[in-house]
Order: C-alpha cells, then sequence, then structure tokens
C-alpha cells in the first residue's frame, strides 16, 4: 500500500495533539485529547507516561484516520514531541517505574541542583557549561529520585527524556536528540555532545542514559508491541523526536539564523536561531534543524495565569460557557479594553509557579502590586498581560545584551488568540510579532520533521515555503515609552522583596 501521510503527535503540559499531513507537509487533520497535570504535593509536576501520553496517541492515531478515511498503514513517518523534561524511570521492558517529572514547573530538586552545584564549583561549571545548575536541568531531578526514591532508582534500566519514552515503546530503541540532550546537565559533554563519566557518575550510571543523535534521525520502525500499543502499523518509520517548544518552531517556519519564535502557552518560550556546525556556541545549544544552534528560555507562569484569571475570577463567565454563551476568556478579556499603558499604576508579578528566566527562583511568588479602590477586574486583568511582557522583555533584553538582535519575532501558541494580550508585549519589547496563517503546534512541526527525514520535504526553507503571516502586531512608539518606569518597577518589586517571598516557602 502506497505512502500518503506523515503523523505528528505532541504530549503538551494538560492536552495531546496530532497533526496528519500529506507528504508535502498539508495540513489534512489535527485531533487533541486532554489530560490532567498531576502534582501530588507542592511544587511537584508529574505525568503518566502510559495514561497520559500512550493512551493519547493511540486515541488521536485512530481519530486522525476517520477523519482522512485513511489507513495506519498509509503513515510514512511519526515524529514525537512531549514537554520538557518528561524524565521517566522505566524497568527492562520500558514500563515506567513512576511518572514522568516535568520541566521548571516541578520545582522538588532545589537542594539537588544546590548540592551538585557545591560539589562541582562555581568556576568549574561556567567553564564546563557556561551556567549553574537549576531546576531545568535533568541532572538534579535524577538525583532527586535516587536519594528520595532508592527502590525506584535501583530497579531503572533506562532513563528517558521529552519523546524518548514514547519512542522506546514503538520501537525498543532508546535515544534523545540533541536539542534536549542540551538540558541534561551535568551529565552531558556540551562539546562533544557525549555523556561524561566524571559528572554521571555523580548522578548515575552512564547505562542509563540513552543514545544522542538528531532530532529527525530515524531511530526505528514500530515493533509488534508499538503497533499494540499504539494503533501504528508495525514496520512504520519512526524518528528520535524533541521538545515541544523545538518542534513548534520548526511548524512556523523558524529554521534559519537570525528567526526568533515566541510560544505563548501555559508558560512562554522563546527560542533564537543561530548558525552553528557540529558544536553548540558557547551560552547556545543545538537545535532541531541540523547544522543549526540556537538559544533558548522561558517563564514560568503566563497563560497558566490568564487560566487562574477566568477560573477563580470569573466563574459565571466560566458557568455561561458552558451552558453554550461566549467563550468566556473572550469575555473576560474584553474588560481589559481601553485601560492605558500600567494600568493606573497596577503591576503584576507573574511568579505564581515561581520563575524560570531570568531570575530562575522557584521560590518567587506572584504579586499584585498598587490595588487601589478605583481598581476593577478588568485592570488586574490588563495588569496580568503587562506583567507577561514585562518578563518578556527581560528574556528578550538579555538575548541583545548577548549581541543578538530582537526585533521580529514568530508568535505561536494559544496566547496568540488575543490580539490585545499581542499588542501589550509589542509595546513593551518594542517588538513587531508575525502570527501565522496556521498555527496547528508542535505536533505539526513533529510531522514535518518526518517529512524530512523520509525525503518527501526537501529542506527546512522548504518548511519555511509553507507558512503564511496571519496577523501582524506592531510597537506603539507611544506606549513603548510610557511603559519604562513600569518595567523599572517591575524588576525592583522582585528585587526587592524576593527574601519575602523566600519566607513563604
Amino acid at each position: 500500500m502506497g505512502k500518503k501521510y506523515l503523523l505528528g503527535f505532541d504530549a503538551g503540559t494538560s492536552e495531546s495533539k496530532g497533526t496528519l499531513t500529506d507528504m508535502g507537509g498539508h495540513v489534512l487533520a489535527t485531533a487533541a485529547a486532554a489530560h490532567g497535570l498531576i502534582s501530588p504535593r507542592p511544587g511537584f509536576a508529574e505525568h503518566d507516561p502510559m495514561k497520559d501520553w500512550m493512551y493519547d496517541l493511540r486515541k488521536i492515531v485512530k481519530e486522525l484516520l476517520a477523519k482522512v478515511g485513511g489507513t495506519a498503514e498509509e503513515i510514512a513517518a511519526v515524529g514525537i514531541s512531549t514537554v520538557m523534561a518528561a524524565v521517566t524511570f522505566v524497568d527492562e521492558n520500558c514500563e515506567p517505574l513512576r511518572n514522568a517529572i516535568l520541566y521548571g514547573i516541578d520545582s522538588r530538586c532545589i537542594h539537588q541542583a544546590a548540592e551538585l552545584n557545591e560539589k562541582i564549583g562555581e568556576e568549574r561549571l561556567l567553564s564546563e557549561f557556561g551556567t549553574s545548575l537549576t531546576i531545568e536541568h535533568f541532572g538534579p531531578k535524577i538525583l532527586w529520585v535516587k536519594e528520595n526514591e532508592p527502590e525506584i532508582f535501583a530497579r531503572t534500566k533506562h532513563i528517558t527524556f521529552a519523546s524518548g519514552f514514547l519512542t522506546a515503546r514503538l520501537t525498543g530503541n532508546y535515544c534523545v536528540d540533541r536539542y534536549s540532550a542540551t538540558a541534561a546537565l551535568p551529565m552531558l559533554d556540551p562539546k562533544t555532545m557525549e555523556w561524561k563519566d566524571e559528572f554521571c557518575d555523580m548522578v548515575c550510571p552512564k547505562e542509563l542514559l540513552p543514545r544522542i543523535t538528531g532530532t529527525y534521525s530515524v531511530v526505528g520502525r514500530v515493533t509488534e508491541r508499538g503497533r499494540e500499543d499504539s494503533g501504528l502499523a508495525e514496520g512504520t518509520i519512526v524518528i528520535c523526536g524533541t521538545t515541544d517548544a523545538g518542534a513548534e518552531a520548526v511548524s512556523v517556519g523558524v529554521v534559519d539564523p537570525g528567526d526568533v519564535m515566541l510560544m505563548y502557552g501555559s508558560t512562554a518560550f522563546w527560542i533564537s536561531v543561530s548558525g552553528g556546525g557540529d558544536g553548540a556556541k558557547a551560552g547556545g545549544k543545538h537545535y532541531t534543524i541540523d547544522g543549526r544552534n540556537c538559544s533558548t528560555g522561558g517563564m514560568a507562569t503566563t497563560g497558566s495565569l490568564t487560566k487562574w484569571l477566568r477560573d477563580e475570577l470569573a466563574r459565571e463567565y466560566v458557568r455561561a460557557e458552558q451552558e453554550g454563551g461566549e467563550n468566556a476568556y473572550s469575555a473576560l478579556f474584553r474588560e481589559a479594553e481601553g485601560i492605558e499603558p500600567g494600568s493606573d499604576g497596577l503591576v503584576v508579578l507573574p511568579y505564581f509557579q515561581g520563575e524560570r528566566l531570568p531570575i530562575q527562583d522557584p521560590r518567587a511568588k506572584g504579586v499584585l502590586f498598587g490595588l487601589t479602590l478605583r481598581h476593577t477586574r478588568g485592570h488586574i486583568v490588563h495588569a496580568a498581560f503587562e506583567g507577561i511582557g514585562y518578563g518578556i522583555c527581560q528574556n528578550l533584553d538579555a538575548l541583545r545584551a548577548a549581541g543578538i538582535s530582537v526585533e521580529q519575532v514568530t508568535a505561536v501558541g494559544g496566547g496568540t488568540k488575543s490580539l490585545r494580550l499581542l499588542q501589550v508585549v509589542s509595546d513593551i519589547c518594542g517588538i513587531t510579532q508575525m502570527v501565522p496563517e496556521v498555527t496547528v503546534g508542535a505536533s505539526y512541526g513533529d510531522a514535518l520533521m518526518a517529512g524530512l527525514a523520509v525525503g518527501s520535504i526537501e529542506s527546512p526553507e522548504t518548511i519555511k515555503e509553507l507558512v503564511k503571516i496571519k496577523n501582524v502586531v506592531k510597537p506603539d512608539k507611544d506606549n513603548h515609552r510610557k511603559y519604562e518606569k513600569y518595567k523599572e518597577v517591575y524588576w525592583q518589586l522582585y528585587a526587592r522583596n524576593a527574601d519575602l517571598m523566600h519566607e513563604l516557602w
């Protein structure tokens, strides 16, 4: 039977998505499946790899094929992404021994990061990695399990990262792409992109770690067991896969040096692409596209903050939507219209789940500062938009300080549905935001990279040609000037209150 389709699958923080394209990368069908975020204790964020990922994959494969009237045998290749870090401990049969530990929203390993930093030393850390270790890195997460769940660690035969669990279940082969592996510190030598014995000995045996390869390298074919798990046809090509943000960037043509993606999801994440060869430049890392490097960063609470505002402060809108009324977000965000820059003196620190860059402080707390009796719910919403914008601006300013020009970005994710949010961010940051017509997300990027693997999509530049722009959001120069003083207040609020935030930990 001839091959007609490329399949991409992404397991995100709160839902999984799938995309089926033709062999040239044109979208034919999409599907989604919701799953929960498991938080057994404050600061913990987990997924069940079988119930949240594998179950969703099987469900979405079935739904996509039904939509196009196709069969699993007609799928040429599969690309998979998941959230970072998705550290998963499995036995010899690739059965999970515990839930997967997620990215920086899981802050359980603060002490392990500090322990490794002290053991390695600041000078060595900067020399080897250009950074100290944080809760974002995989090593501290592994060490937490080793120290707190020794019986789990003793039974572990493989540790998988990002999409590695799913690709292992499908093919029997354990791998991680170079883009995702660059967060596997301190075990990884970024210069050679190999596991380093000295630092592995501090965390886990090197034999537990997956093989490192390219994002769209073919790592195997679907086995009989993989077919039973997923509903995919036995023998289907599977690429290594990657982390969701890297796949999403590819999906909107962020493939060339100078391209920047800004992703508005439950968290905010940015990727700036640079040139490169076999080794990542100082301060950067390998990208999902072969021969490219990138810089990355993100915030901990953006879309999840607006969701909190909707669910906790606008329950009447939620009920109305459930009864067939207007979308609750649309109704709530409309209340922010007409409010001037600075929200009449109200400033929000969006640190409701700690913060990633630039402060790297999992103990930071959210703040509503400057509240008066004249402020309305709309002011709080508008100030939350601005808080997100101030945080993004700090991240982009760090890029600029490193000599990377950021005047235009490609904006993706659920947050792009709010042009008001985009305008606020553009005004604060002084950037133009290009919103693509098709923003299916990471699962689309997964399918496109599967096409690169089998040759039906010729090159990354071919992907760029598929992208059409729907909205262009330009900064208002007057508003940009007005925001300068509020940006300073935002920064000082944290600097002056960090010690008090830590007292509440």
